[in-house]
C-alpha cells in the first residue's frame, strides 16, 4: 500500500466515521454497541459528555426513565367531575298528580261538610249560621288539605312564600269558624 492509501484509510477512520467505532464493538445479533467498560469499572460509552467533545450520538440510543405515576388521591372540585345529583324538579306528572289530589280532596271536603253536615246544622241552627259553619269548616280542612299535598307532598313548606299565604288563609278561617260558631 502507498502512503497515500494509508493516509487517506487513517483519514476516514479519523475524521469521518462516526465515534461509535472507536467507542466498543458491536453486537451483530441485535445490532447494537457492545458498552466499554474502562479500568475503573465505568461504562465509557454512556459516561458524561467530556468537555471538548461533541455530545452527539446518533447511534447510541438513550433510554428514559418510565415516569412514575402516582395514584392521584387529591379530590378535584370540578364540573365536569362532579357527578349530579337527582333533582327533585316539578315534572308535568307531578303537577297533574298533585292539582288531582287537592281538587279530589277539595271535592270530597265540599260533600262532606257543606252537603252533609249543612244538613245536620240545619235541623239545629239557623240556616245562615249553618252555611256560615259548614262552609268555615270546610276552608278549614281544605287549607290544611293544601298544605298536606304542596307542602308536604310536593316541598313547597321550605318556601316561605307559600307557608305565609297558608297560615295567613288557616288564620283567616278559624276566625271566621269561629265567628260562625258564636252567631245565633
Amino acid at each position: 500500500m502507498t502512503i497515500r492509501t494509508i493516509t487517506a484509510i487513517l483519514f476516514y477512520l479519523l475524521f469521518i466515521t462516526p465515534d461509535s467505532v472507536f467507542s466498543g464493538p458491536i453486537n451483530r445479533v441485535t445490532n447494537k454497541q457492545i458498552p466499554a467498560v474502562d479500568s475503573t469499572g465505568k461504562d465509557t460509552v454512556n459516561s458524561p459528555v467530556k468537555s471538548g467533545s461533541l455530545g452527539i450520538d446518533t447511534i447510541q440510543e438513550v433510554k428514559k426513565p418510565d415516569p412514575v405515576t402516582v395514584a392521584d388521591t387529591v379530590k378535584k372540585i370540578d364540573s365536569a367531575l362532579v357527578i349530579p345529583e337527582q333533582e327533585d324538579a316539578m315534572t308535568n306528572t307531578r303537577l297533574f298528580i298533585y292539582i288531582l289530589l287537592t281538587v279530589l280532596g277539595a271535592g270530597l271536603f265540599f260533600f262532606i261538610f257543606v252537603i252533609n253536615l249543612f244538613k245536620t246544622f240545619h235541623r239545629k241552627k239557623s240556616t245562615r249560621q249553618s252555611l256560615l259553619l259548614s262552609w268555615n269548616l270546610f276552608f278549614v280542612v281544605t287549607i290544611l288539605w293544601i298544605f298536606i299535598v304542596w307542602g308536604l307532598l310536593a316541598g313547597f313548606w321550605t318556601s316561605s312564600s307559600f307557608m305565609v299565604v297558608v297560615i295567613f288563609l288557616f288564620i283567616i278561617s278559624l276566625t271566621m269558624t269561629i265567628i260562625a260558631v258564636k252567631s245565633a
